[in-house]
């Protein structure tokens, strides 16, 4: 006799892992999908083989983690159902994951697709018009289980069916944690293991969303690359001219992350000799703007103040051999080429 099987849209926190617990308990085939863009699952786009290795150790959940950074920046330039408090347009954004989803429904030979929301938990996307949006945008109608609250939802296919239980399933509603904890226990999760609440999309954060839409505003008609918007994530951002941005580490581990961005268009500098920042250029990597971005780094670096130092640049970050003279720059020129756009409050 065939297994059921359906997908997961896995986001990594609790009420994603509880919902894959409570359909695999009705001895369902349970496919998890972790979407990852700069702005959530950074560090599983960064690494995903790692990512899966943790979570299917510490959860029993080895997800297929799913690259949706190029669809999430269109998704970025004119949402349909708008952005939520800052830049995170939470409710196109489920929607096209769950899209995407719904495609691979076929070469997964599933049948239904579960996610972790709960009804009422987070103000944009999972009040009950808003969910009944995203499951009629998405072409998910009567296949789109959410076990957490499902007793609130309509009944789904699958459950007219007889293939998953509804008496099983949960009516967990609002922002609380407190049923999910004890759900979790009751799973074998350590709580050591069990992801803390918040975190989530980083557009919430509003500098990231004032550097987010900076980039989008510079790109205008065209969308902006990966490689844009990924310095929108990491360290202090400077715009040097119309077409060129600068981005400073702020500690060690934006040096690590900054190290790995080796991507076409990207000019690396860092202070020579010296404890500090690394850089990137990106844009135009004339004469002018690699004496300022120079300037710049040495200002953030131990070497502040310091005349005489050099800077060396390169597309490398490990092999950096040209070199330029760091000149001692104003703080308040800093602070005027630091990116500074409206968002609403």
């Amino acid at each position: 006799m065939k297994k059921e099987r359906c997908i997961a849209l896995y986001s990594g926190g609790l009420d994603s892992i509880l919902a894959i617990k409570i359909i695999q308990s009705q001895a369902i085939d349970v496919i998890p999908l972790y979407f990852a863009t700069p702005f959530f699952g950074f560090k599983a786009l960064r690494n995903p083989e790692d990512f899966k290795m943790i979570h299917c150790h510490e959860y029993g959940i080895c997800p297929h983690v799913i690259d949706y950074t190029d669809d999430f920046i269109n998704t970025l330039i004119n949402p349909a159902h708008g952005f939520g408090k800052y830049m995170n347009p939470c409710i196109d954004c489920r929607i096209g994951m769950l899209k995407r989803a719904r495609e691979l429904l076929e070469v997964f030979n599933a049948s239904f697709i579960v996610t972790g929301e709960v009804l009422g938990q987070r103000p944009m996307s999972q009040r009950r018009d808003a969910m009944d949006i995203i499951e009629k945008a998405s072409g998910l109608r009567d296949i789109l289980l959410r076990p957490l609250c499902a007793k609130r939802m309509r009944a789904t296919r699958g459950e007219h069916l007889g293939i998953v239980d509804r008496e099983k399933l949960l009516d967990i509603t609002g922002r609380g944690r407190k049923a999910q904890i004890y759900l979790a226990e009751l799973f074998g999760i350590k709580a050591a293991h069990i992801p803390a609440s918040g975190g989530g999309c980083m557009l919430t954060n509003k500098q990231i969303a004032i550097k987010v839409k900076g980039t989008i505003n510079r790109f205008m008609s065209q969308a902006p690359t990966r490689y844009d918007i990924m310095l929108d994530v990491v360290g202090r951002k400077f715009i040097l001219d119309d077409s060129t941005v600068f981005v400073v580490a702020r500690n060690e581990q934006e040096n690590e992350v900054l190290a790995d961005m080796k991507y076409p268009g990207n000019v690396f500098i860092k202070i020579a000799g010296i404890p500090g920042p690394l850089c990137v250029l990106r844009g135009e990597a004339n004469q002018a703007n690699l004496e300022i971005a120079s300037g710049i780094c040495l200002r953030y670096g131990k070497g502040k103040g310091t005349k005489g130092l050099n800077a060396l640049w390169g597309a490398d970050p490990h092999q950096m051999r040209e070199v330029i003279n760091a000149r001692v720059i104003p703080d308040e020129y800093c602070r005027r080429l630091q990116i500074d756009f409206d968002v609403p409050d």
